[in-house]
């Protein structure tokens, strides 16, 4: 299994489509997060978690002549600020508001910095309670008898290789919770239903497509500017790593996929963590899922249970490469997805 470090570091290299755009220049580089200018309007963040947590996964800003449009909330408001400076930078049009393409920490906590300067926030109408229930619900709340838990699960670990699986997971959680009692947390304040979307925003000489599709969250909505190929992703793709599927219904999410699939090849993909990248990442996400079905069809058949069937997953020679963040948060839950929906068929 590839290293946390290892998973933190994926995609950090000088990314390959820099070569492809002649226009691409770093406008800033904040250690954390370097931000490119993609094309005319466009404006791309990097997130760098080994040198900060500021923003942890990626974002951005499309700029029109009459309005703004920012993507992601990132992990602490120093990320949401760093978006807020870039569409300062670019324009002095207003900035219509920000995107939330999911609920998830890394994704939203950043948000109390478009509250303080009255920006708007943006979100699928699930993600404000999501919000609620896993985080606000928990701040400020004695957390021992969870982390207790996830401890016990440790413990109940049936060999080396399976106790370090479980310490990654328990790490992480402990994490979350440490960030939930330190973060304003703060919900979107314009929420769209399934009824509301797509949603076109007219941002002037660039238009800006937010679209529902299912599968990390079953809340998450991306973020599309046509008029210059790029799609914003949020964490529906992630690049060349096992995706994180807490929340996931993997069967949805490898429709959604399929959908990337299909899209014009000129369009450029921003993943929710990594690099800029195009179809032949898409594909490769494809067949990872299609691996995990694979494999989780086989130990339905041999009467595994669903913990079993994610002790006996092996990666796979072609994705031996890809970053694992922590086994039972991928590969576990994704696991879980597919029991409880192959074992209705």
């Amino acid at each position: 299994m590839i290293s946390r470090r290892e998973f933190l570091l994926a995609g950090l290299a000088s990314p390959a489509w820099m070569s492809q755009k002649n226009d691409t220049a770093v406008l800033l580089d904040r250690g954390f997060a370097r931000v490119y200018r993609f094309a005319d309007g466009l404006y791309v963040t990097i997130a760098d978690s080994e040198k900060g947590s500021q923003c942890l996964s990626n974002g951005g800003v499309i700029v029109g002549r009459s309005a703004t449009l920012i993507v992601e909330g990132h992990f602490q408001p120093q990320g949401a600020e760093l978006e807020i400076e870039v569409a300062r930078m670019a324009s002095k049009a207003p900035i219509r508001a920000a995107v939330n393409t999911h609920y998830h920490f890394d994704h939203t906590f950043g948000n109390a910095a478009y509250a303080n300067q009255g920006i708007a926030i943006i979100a699928h109408d699930r993600t404000v309670s999501l919000m609620k229930e896993k985080y606000a619900s928990l701040k400020n709340v004695d957390k021992r008898p969870l982390v207790a838990a996830e401890e016990q699960k440790v413990a109940r670990a049936v060999d080396a290789t399976d106790k370090a699986h479980r310490e990654s997971d328990l790490a992480l959680f402990k994490e979350m919770m440490d960030a939930i009692d330190t973060t304003t947390i703060t919900v979107p304040t314009e929420t769209l239903s399934p009824f509301d979307l797509p949603r076109r925003i007219d941002l002037g000489s660039l238009t800006a497509v937010i679209e529902y599709l299912p599968g990390h969250t079953g809340a998450d909505l991306i973020v599309t500017c046509p008029d210059r190929d790029i799609v914003f992703t949020g964490d529906l793709l992630f690049y060349r790593s096992y995706p994180v599927s807490i929340d996931a219904d993997m069967i949805a999410w490898r429709r959604t996929l399929d959908r990337f699939a299909h899209y014009d090849r000129r369009m450029r993909f921003v993943p929710g963590h990594g690099q800029v990248c195009g179809l032949e990442v898409v594909r490769d996400q494809c067949d990872l899922f299609d691996d995990l079905h694979g494999h989780a069809e086989k130990m339905i058949r041999m009467g595994a249970t669903v913990d079993e069937a994610a002790r006996r997953y092996v990666q796979p020679k072609r994705f031996q490469a890809f970053g694992i963040y922590a086994w039972g948060w991928s590969v576990g839950a994704a696991m879980q997805s597919y029991y409880a929906t192959l074992k209705k068929s």
